[in-house]
């Protein structure tokens, strides 16, 4: 037993050969180097050897013996046997000369020369020269290859003139760094996209690719400087359906407000310059979108926005929110409409604050309807026409009421301001007193006639009430008073007519029309004066009828007989 551990331990200090054609080599941070090395066993029989390197800080080798990684190898006596070591440099070795040992029952040394080239890409451009419009977007395709024997991380950067923007594409991803195998070749885009203000002239843009980097040249054929640029959108409601009369508005530069088309597009126009999107539709969820760029006479298409509908959300529409309203024809209404614009069903709750004491309300599903409601149930979707009833009390003043209608539902309470004028009847009437539109006079003698003037109407006064009378010609006509300033409504005023009868006047019937002005109403009422003879006259006709006939007789019994 003791001479089985001996012959090991022999065995494992016995020394060979160690050998590689390689004494040195150039290598960059990251490569991967591969050696070929050749073992020999010097001694005459079996041995195993332990194979081992010693490398800086950070180099990482392994053995490879039949595709596989091995630490010991045994070798019949004299035999020899290649494998490959392979040691990987680094990523963040710094340049300089590293010295690697190799132990395989000898040893042996090589010297690594880390290096970085000065150009480990080839860049090839596609295009070094175009034309186009101040701000256009033009791709330009670049090929790159990775001229080293590692992997390589290239950062991607390019100079540009102010105001112009890029991105390197991958494909459809945008990138900013990518790596590179060992000598593969990798086609990128680079995108540029010019400034709408820019001159005509020509301009030098820089992609870089680490430190290294081509130019080319972009000629400006065309500028747009001074013109407004144009910010375009449209609107969908999650159900694919178009949102329509949107609140649409722009702040930056300067602050620009539209309202979406029926097709729920949307398009401003602006000045050059990034502005924030704030879209605001009742019954949906407020949208922002920040720092939306707009260049000088071009079109920036943001796309389909899409909005988030509100479970519970109601608009209330009044038809009339201001009634006028004469006192005495009934009770005024209110029309208003309730639209549920949520996506769940919801109930309302009615109500309305303001009222002047002992004016009462009600709510009804019809104009003519006499029974009230308080609440009203209405689907997703749909609405309801309700209308407000207002009970005026009799004595109820002329003015203007403000009120308030309230809706209150799970969206919340919803408020409208309504106005309720009252105004007054206003009903003037003349008549004479006593119900006597005629009298009978005689020429040269003077009438009168008491006039009743009334207020008939309903909760208001009539004001600066004039009195006129029309009569024939040559008649005087004596009115008191002539004016009066207000009549309370159901009182009453007298007025007296004096009229007089010129002494040639011929007997006959008469009018006299009396006009009555106020600065709410008119009314004319008409009278009649039957002017008679006097009766003196009829005396004297009645004695020279008399005499005439006295005489007659007289004469007949003169000269009858003869």
């Amino acid at each position: 037993m003791r001479f089985i551990v001996f012959a090991v331990v022999i065995a494992f200090i016995l020394t060979g050969s160690v050998e590689s054609g390689v004494k040195g080599v150039s290598a960059v941070p990251g490569e991967t180097l591969t050696f070929t090395i050749t073992v020999t066993n010097d001694f005459g029989s079996p041995v195993t050897y332990s194979l081992s390197y010693s490398a800086p800080d950070g180099f990482a080798g392994s053995f490879i013996f039949d595709g596989e990684e091995v630490t010991y190898l045994r070798l019949n006596a004299n035999e020899s046997k290649t494998i490959q070591f392979q040691l990987e440099v680094p990523k963040t070795a710094k340049e300089g000369t590293y010295l690697v040992w190799i132990n395989a029952g000898g040893s042996f040394s090589f010297r690594i020369d880390i290096k970085m080239p000065e150009d480990p890409l080839e860049i090839i451009p596609s295009i070094t020269g175009i034309r186009v419009e101040a701000g256009d977007k033009v791709s330009l395709p670049i090929t790159l290859k990775n001229k080293i024997n590692a992997q390589l991380e290239v950062d991607l950067l390019c100079v540009s003139p102010k105001n112009w923007s890029y991105r390197f594409l991958d494909g459809k991803n945008e990138v900013y760094r990518i790596i590179m195998e060992p000598n593969e070749k990798k086609d990128i885009v680079l995108e540029i996209e010019t400034d709408s203000e820019a001159a005509v002239g020509e301009y030098t843009v820089k992609p870089c690719f680490n430190k290294q980097f081509v130019k080319i040249s972009v000629y400006i054929t065309k500028t747009h400087r001074g013109e407004l640029g144009k910010i375009k959108l449209k609107l969908l409601g999650k159900d694919g359906r178009a949102v329509d009369f949107a609140r649409i508005r722009a702040a930056g530069e300067v602050e620009e407000t539209v309202f979406s088309s029926s097709e729920g597009e949307g398009l401003i126009e602006l000045p050059q310059g990034k502005y924030n999107i704030e879209i605001v539709k009742d019954g949906f969820y407020k949208k922002e979108i920040k720092d939306v760029e707009v260049r000088a006479g071009k079109t920036t298409d943001i796309g389909i926005i899409l909005l988030e509908k509100k479970p519970y959300y109601a608009d209330i529409i009044v038809t009339n929110p201001k009634v006028s309203f004469t006192l005495g024809k009934g009770n005024p209404l209110f029309k208003f409409r309730i639209e549920n614009k949520g996506y769940r069903d919801d109930s309302y709750k009615l109500s309305v604050l303001g009222l002047p004491e002992r004016f009462y309300y009600r709510f009804k599903e019809t104009p003519d309807s006499t029974e009230g409601i308080s609440e009203v149930f209405i689907r997703s979707g749909e609405s309801r026409d309700v209308y407000l009833e207002i009970v005026v009390p009799y004595n109820a003043k002329v003015g203007s009421y403000n009120i308030t209608l309230y809706v209150n539902g799970f969206c919340g309470t919803i408020s409208r301001n309504l106005t309720l004028s009252l105004k007054g009847e206003y009903v003037l009437k003349v008549e004479p007193f006593g119900g006597r539109y005629l009298i009978t006079t005689e020429p040269g003698k003077v009438s009168e006639f008491k006039l009743i003037i009334t207020n008939s109407g309903k909760g208001a006064a009539i004001t600066n009430v004039k009195i006129d009378v029309r009569a024939p010609a040559g008649w005087d006509v004596f009115i008191e008073p002539k004016e009066i300033p207000a009549i309370q409504p159901g009182e009453s005023m007298v007025t007296m007519l004096r009229v007089v009868v010129p002494a040639d006047t011929i007997p006959s019937e008469y009018k006299l029309e009396v006009h009555v002005k106020s600065d709410q109403s008119a009314v004319q009422e008409d009278l009649r004066v039957v002017v008679k003879e006097k009766s003196y006259s009829l005396i004297l006709g009645g004695m020279i009828i008399l005499v005439s006939i006295v005489s007659l007789v007289l004469i007949f019994r003169k000269f009858g007989r003869k």
